[in-house]
């Protein structure tokens, strides 16, 4: 009967000796393995086993016994590695109805995951944008991280791997802000294991034209931001919800002067998704295609090249100076302003004037 088992059939602590430090711990661990075991609550124990050990660190500086014995370190290893795997946090995937209106999807992760998960979520061309720890005080306090997704820019595959591997997406906030507060607070010594970072979902092909755009740290979020995301909104066939939720947002940015990382995310992306229709529309129209498949056009203020196949487009101004680089889904310079976006709506509406004027003609000279 191994030591989980024999503490099931102890009915009285009483009868248990406690009168060391050591042995407090010893049997505190036991009873935290119990708990962990029938799913119970176990954060109590992890905070009493970080005070015993807090206090054993302590008791041993004061005695001038800073050196640690090989066999010390080794019941500290053993002990970090178990404490890890009950500390792991669950990933989930949680969408309120605003972010359902601006199609987002929350990713929340252990914190301890987040540079694997960037890596995967970037490899995949999935839009993101990680919500600052201090705009989500209780998951930093839980050991968890938030990112935000863009729907449109994550394939179908992956996101029935994503649902089938963390669950279906959760929509109570209620049940959300439940299941996050269930989970014991993260002890602040306690540091990932390496070996532990790892995602593994099926391998899937990007969709085209779903660039994940990076933050534009470089430029000052202004109301004209926000009225060019309105126009790329309504020019890309979004619902009169979303576009309601824009003019709300942008409200609520004249009043505070703050953006949220959501909200950044989805009009960076729509930006980029509308710049990116255009550019597909004036080069199939206008370009001249290479051999190696890209698509050139020069204009009087921009040059565009598109190769769609490999999922590139560079934008730049006639100075040379590049406006948007993106190389295989990915985005490598993003200096797409609102005035760049007024510049691309232009040269659309004359597109769409000289396709007109064209089809005329034809048709008087049939």
């Amino acid at each position: 009967m191994n030591e989980i088992q024999q503490l099931e059939t102890w009915q009285a602590w009483d009868e248990i000796n406690l009168s060391t430090p050591e042995l407090r711990q010893q049997h505190l661990e036991i009873l935290l393995c119990q708990r962990l075991k029938n799913g119970e609550d176990i954060s109590q124990c992890l905070q009493a086993l970080e005070h015993l050990r807090n206090q054993e660190v302590e008791q041993k500086l004061s005695q001038g016994q800073q050196t640690v014995t090989e066999e010390q370190q080794r019941e500290i290893e053993k002990t970090a590695a178990i404490l890890y795997q009950i500390k792991e946090r669950p990933t989930m995937l949680f969408a309120t109805p605003e972010d359902k209106m601006l199609g987002l999807t929350q990713l929340v992760v252990d914190n301890h995951k987040v540079e694997t998960v960037t890596k995967w979520l970037t490899d995949k061309n999935i839009a993101i944008a990680q919500v600052p720890p201090e705009e989500v005080p209780l998951e930093t306090k839980k050991g968890l991280a938030v990112f935000t997704l863009a729907n449109s820019s994550i394939p179908e595959p992956v996101f029935e791997a994503m649902t089938k591997k963390f669950g279906e997406v959760i929509e109570s906030s209620e049940q959300y802000q439940q299941k996050v507060r269930s989970l014991p607070d993260r002890p602040k010594h306690l540091k990932p294991l390496q070996s532990r970072h790892s995602v593994t979902l099926s391998q899937t092909p990007p969709q085209q034209q779903n660039f994940a755009p990076p933050s534009q740290e470089s430029q000052t979020v202004t109301i004209d931001h926000l009225r060019s995301w309105y126009i790329a909104a309504n020019n890309l066939g979004k619902p009169e919800e979303y576009k309601q939720r824009i003019v709300e947002i942008a409200n609520e940015f004249k009043a505070t002067n703050q953006l949220s990382a959501k909200a950044l995310a989805a009009m960076e992306q729509d930006t980029l998704s509308r710049v990116a229709q255009i550019s597909q529309k004036i080069a199939s129209n206008l370009g001249q295609r290479g051999e190696d498949g890209t698509t050139r056009v020069a204009g009087k203020i921009y040059d565009l090249s598109l190769n769609s196949e490999r999922q590139d487009l560079v934008i730049a101004h006639k100075n040379g100076d590049v406006i948007l680089r993106v190389q295989a889904g990915q985005v490598q310079i993003n200096k797409v302003t609102p005035q760049v976006l007024q510049d691309f709506e232009s040269a659309n509406t004359k597109l769409d004037e000289a396709l007109e004027s064209k089809k005329q003609t034809a048709g008087i000279q049939r």
